[in-house]
C-alpha cells in the first residue's frame, strides 16, 4: 500500500488497495514522476498488483511497456490488454486493476485542454463531436485492428524516450522542445485517428503568401518556445494548409523554417563583431541546450558554431 499512496501524490488518484497479488513474494518497484506543463507522466516498473482506485478530476492513458496482461475493471466493463493502451475518462469512480506486471506509463491530463489541439490539427471546419465522445468513454485503443494508432502509439512511445533522455542529460525537460505540445497531439491522434486524414484546406492562391503575418510573428519572437499548434491557433488554418503553404513558398514545412531562421539569426550575431559569446547567441536564437544548437547549426553550414565563432574573431582581429 505504500506505493500505492505514492501513486495518489503524483496522480489525482485516490488509492483505496494496492496489494501485491503473490504470497511470499517481495514486492519491487521503480518509479519515477514528471509534469510537462498540465501533463503528468508517470513510469513504473515493477512487481504484479491488484489495486482499487478512485478516479479524480483528470483522464488517464496507461501505456504498458513490458508484456504482461492488465485487467483493468471500470464501470462494469472488464477491459483486457497486453500491449494497446488502455484511455481512463475523468469520470469520478472507483475501478479495479490486475497487472501481472506493473510497468508502463501513465500519462494524466485535463481532458478539454485537448480540444484546441484538435482545432488546430483539424482548421475551422472541424467538428470536437468524435474527440468528445471519445473523451467520455474508456476505451482500449487497439493498435491491432487500427494501423493508425499502431503508428501513433509508436510515436508516441518515442516520445517518452525522448522525455527521459532529456531528463538523464540536462536534469529537466526544456520549454523549447515543446514536448507538452506534442505529447497532447499524438494524444488526439490516438483518440480520434480519422483526423490524420482530415483535411478541409484553405484556398492558397489568393495571394503570392497567405501567411505573411505569422512569419512576422514568428521572426520576432525566435527566442521563444513555439509550437506547430501555437502557429496553427495563431492563423486558424489546419496543419495541413501550412504545410502545404510552407512548402509551397520556402521549399519545407513550418517548423524546419522555425529552425532555420534561429539558425541563420545565430549565424548572424556570431559575424557581429565582440559581444555575444557561444551561450548568449544560442539563447537568444531559442536554444537552451548548447549541444542541440551545435548538432543544428553544423547541420545547415557545416561547421560548429564554436569554429565560426572563432573564424569571425580571427577575421575581424587581422
Amino acid at each position: 500500500m505504500a506505493f500505492g499512496s505514492v501513486v495518489g501524490q503524483f496522480l489525482p488518484l485516490v488509492v483505496h488497495t494496492w496489494e501485491q497479488p503473490l504470497q511470499g513474494k517481495t514486492f519491487r518497484n521503480h518509479s519515477s514522476c514528471i509534469r510537462l506543463g498540465d501533463l503528468t507522466l508517470l513510469a513504473t516498473w515493477g512487481s504484479a498488483i491488484d489495486g482499487e482506485v478512485e478516479q479524480k478530476s483528470e483522464a488517464q492513458l496507461v501505456l504498458p511497456y513490458i508484456a504482461g496482461t492488465n485487467h483493468f475493471h471500470i464501470q462494469r466493463h472488464t477491459f483486457t490488454f497486453r500491449d494497446s493502451c488502455l484511455f481512463i475518462p475523468a469520470v469520478r469512480t472507483r475501478f479495479r486493476l490486475h497487472c501481472t506486471a506493473c510497468s508502463g506509463i501513465i500519462l494524466s491530463f485535463v481532458p478539454e485542454s485537448l480540444l484546441p489541439v484538435a482545432h488546430s490539427i483539424a482548421g475551422p471546419g472541424f467538428d470536437g463531436l468524435a474527440l468528445r465522445q471519445a473523451l467520455e468513454q474508456p476505451a482500449i485503443l487497439d493498435r491491432q485492428i487500427d494501423p493508425r494508432r499502431d503508428h501513433v502509439h509508436r510515436l508516441l512511445m518515442e516520445a517518452m524516450v525522448f522525455t527521459e533522455r532529456s531528463m538523464v542529460l540536462s536534469g529537466g525537460v526544456q520549454s523549447m522542445l515543446c514536448l507538452d505540445d506534442l505529447i497532447r497531439r499524438l494524444l488526439v491522434l490516438l483518440l480520434v485517428p480519422d483526423l490524420l486524414h482530415f483535411s478541409q484546406p484553405h484556398q492558397l492562391t489568393e495571394k503570392p503568401f497567405v501567411h505573411a503575418d505569422l512569419v512576422e510573428w514568428l521572426l520576432a519572437h525566435l527566442d521563444e518556445p513555439i509550437s506547430l499548434s501555437d502557429m496553427e491557433q495563431r492563423t486558424s488554418y489546419s496543419r495541413r494548409s501550412l504545410q502545404m503553404a510552407f512548402k509551397r513558398h520556402f521549399g519545407c514545412g513550418p517548423m524546419q523554417w522555425l529552425r532555420r531562421q534561429r539558425l541563420a539569426k545565430a549565424r548572424a550575431l556570431l559575424e557581429q563583431p565582440g559581444g555575444h559569446n557561444l551561450a548568449q547567441v544560442a539563447m537568444a536564437c531559442g536554444y537552451l541546450s548548447p549541444a542541440s544548437f551545435s548538432r543544428d547549426y553544423l547541420a545547415l553550414y557545416g561547421e560548429r558554431p564554436s569554429h565560426a565563432w572563432r573564424r569571425f574573431r580571427f577575421n575581424e582581429a587581422h
